[in-house]
């Protein structure tokens, strides 16, 4: 089990100045990237080579990991063009420098289903082919939309199948699986539990993607995190603020240990 918080929490902040607020005023020891943002991550892809290199060095020397959310504006593998192929290039150089444990990306889009799994799976093994050997890959799943490939868990499963690679898992994002269906919510969340390397927590009231902390909106989280009790999966606070993900942390935490672990644990 671990905790991590997403800089989409500063996502308001250019990306330095938010990782850097994370792990030195905030103490976090695991920190995701959003590579997205005009303003925020997506200045990662225009960054020299040593500047990036400052914050892996700032990392190792707080005991800090990361990982990687890949920037979503133009990078679609489920219908790979020359700008995904680019944005790859620059990301996987960032991935190198920062030593990410995973790297994290949306399917993209395909009008065609079956076709958009199979240039998804392929280009997967792309990356896992060009990536370090420790580092995983994640997909996540995403809010309904127009050719949007990756709204379901049974479409991620079967792009996993087709990777047939153990580095390859899924970051279950709570947020985007109760918009995509309240009443069945739970069931759709166990359906990636084979295959699943974290959650991205954050709550909603089923209409949009609020990013609130758990108890804001109406996301049933309590026997979500009762079924996923014990297993060493890695929570990512995905949430509007950092307050809102500290809130979070504490009662996932509560759920998991009991309100007198978490009165003497630290991040």
């Amino acid at each position: 089990m671990g905790y991590s918080i997403s800089t989409y929490t500063l996502f308001a902040l250019p990306i330095e100045p938010a990782v850097e607020a994370l792990m030195l005023k905030g103490g976090w020891k695991s920190i995701e990237i959003m590579g997205e943002g005009k303003y925020h991550g997506r200045l990662l892809l225009y960054m020299e080579r040593s500047e990036i290199g400052n914050l892996a060095r700032l990392a190792k020397e707080n005991d800090v990991s990361f990982g990687f959310h890949l920037p979503i504006e133009g990078f679609n593998p489920a219908s790979p063009d020359e700008e995904t192929e680019q944005i790859w290039k620059k990301c996987l150089s960032i991935a190198k420098i920062l030593e990410v444990e995973y790297v994290l990306f949306h399917l993209g889009s395909n009008p065609s289903i079956d076709g958009g799994l199979k240039s998804a799976a392929d280009f997967s093994n792309k990356m896992l082919q060009e990536l370090p050997e420790k580092t995983r890959l994640l997909i996540e799943n995403v809010p309904d939309a127009e050719n949007a490939i990756g709204t379901s868990i049974d479409e991620l499963v079967s792009v996993i199948q087709m990777i047939d690679d153990p580095r390859a898992g899924i970051m279950l994002d709570t947020g985007h699986c109760y918009i995509n269906g309240q009443a069945g919510f739970l069931d759709e969340c166990r359906k990636a539990y084979p295959y699943l390397y974290g959650l991205h927590i954050n709550d909603n009231h089923g209409s949009s993607d609020e990013h609130l902390q758990i108890g804001e909106g109406t996301i049933p989280f309590q026997p979500l995190l009762q079924e996923l009790k014990g297993r060493p999966i890695k929570y990512v606070f995905e949430t509007n603020t950092v307050d809102r993900a500290e809130h979070s942390m504490n009662l996932v935490k509560i759920n998991s240990w009991g309100m007198q672990d978490v009165k003497h644990s630290i991040t």
